[in-house]
């Protein structure tokens, strides 16, 4: 409907194609407002986040840049351009700009999600910690930020607090499969393998596609004995996902466990030859070569699992060299 204001009838219509995915089109229409008024500062804002999600970071930057230019006091346009820098790995001009919009309005539950993110990155974990607490206080009902604040919690050896937030974000949103799949994680993590296993096939129900939670499947259902369907599982990630190497190096596991030791080295030397660095792989070649009598290989691998991963207990607990 005509509006009388044709600059705000093309506002509507590129918000419209926006929402919709139609980058092209909202492109255009955002160019038509700046053209006519180059200081419109919501079609400035949007037309930022529109290059923003596109990957178009310089292009983003000059918009957020110019629309705060005619609006210093609005706290999105500041955080917005905090994750363009965050974006572009830049995270102390990132937190420098969350901090800055939450001194504007210290109410604002993205700004201090972002914040968190970006701790988390400079591995400031009580910051971070502190930072989605208070995101999560202001807009309690966001999955988003149950799943990182229980990420974080994990990471901080906190497991059980990470397994309340994640059970309460697959709460509110049970199609979030990050949050079926961290909560399967943590699971592992309390060696709870039936239940993760619970949350591994229930996020693939939801999204079948995803390689890596079929590898992580597979890895439940070696520890739970079911070679049969671990290996099946690693077959369907493998084919999503050919050649990755944390597969491969699952898939040898399987293959150890039935008791087909030399086929298991064939899987994990091509783990290693994809990638020297996969743990998976080196892992998988400290289990074959202790089964296979050959010590002082398991010895290298091993020490090689824990140059790569010195702070993985899931896989230093298993190598027993």
């Amino acid at each position: 409907m005509n509006s009388g204001d044709p600059l705000r009838d093309l506002l509507v219509a590129a918000i419209q194609h926006q929402e919709a995915d139609e980058v092209e089109k909202a492109r255009d229409l955002y160019l038509q407002i700046l053209e006519q008024d180059p200081r419109h500062e919501k079609a400035l804002h949007l037309a930022g986040l529109l290059c923003l999600q596109c990957g178009e970071y310089d292009g983003a930057r000059t918009l957020l840049d110019a629309a705060i230019e005619v609006n210093p006091d609005n706290p999105a346009y500041t955080n917005h351009l905090g994750v363009v820098s965050l974006r572009q790995d830049d995270l102390p001009a990132a937190i420098e700009m969350f901090r800055r919009a939450l001194a504007m309005d210290p109410t604002y539950a993205e700004a201090h999600f972002n914040l968190g993110i970006a701790l988390r990155g400079l591995d400031d974990l009580d910051g971070a910690a502190s930072a989605l607490a208070e995101a999560s206080r202001l807009d309690p009902d966001n999955d988003l930020t149950l799943v990182w604040a229980g990420v974080l919690a994990n990471e901080r050896g906190a497991a059980h607090e990470a397994a309340e937030l994640l059970m309460r974000a697959a709460e509110l949103n049970p199609t979030n499969t990050e949050a079926l799949h961290q909560l399967g994680d943590v699971f592992v993590s309390l060696g709870a393998h039936e239940d993760a296993e619970r949350c591994y096939r229930t996020a693939l129900g939801i999204t079948p596609e995803v390689a890596g939670i079929h590898g992580k499947l597979g890895s439940v259902l070696t520890q739970l004995g079911q070679l049969d369907e671990a290996r099946a599982s690693f077959d369907t990630a493998l084919a999503l996902n050919p050649g990755d190497p944390a597969l491969l190096g699952g898939l040898a596991l399987v293959q150890l466990d039935a008791g087909s030791a030399d086929q298991a080295k064939e899987t994990a030397d091509l783990a290693v030859a994809a990638d020297d660095q996969s743990v998976d792989g080196h892992y998988a070649l400290a289990r074959i070569y202790r089964v296979m009598g050959d010590v002082d290989a398991a010895r290298t691998e091993a020490a090689r699992v824990r140059e790569l991963a010195p702070d993985n207990a899931r896989y230093l607990d298993g190598l027993f060299i």
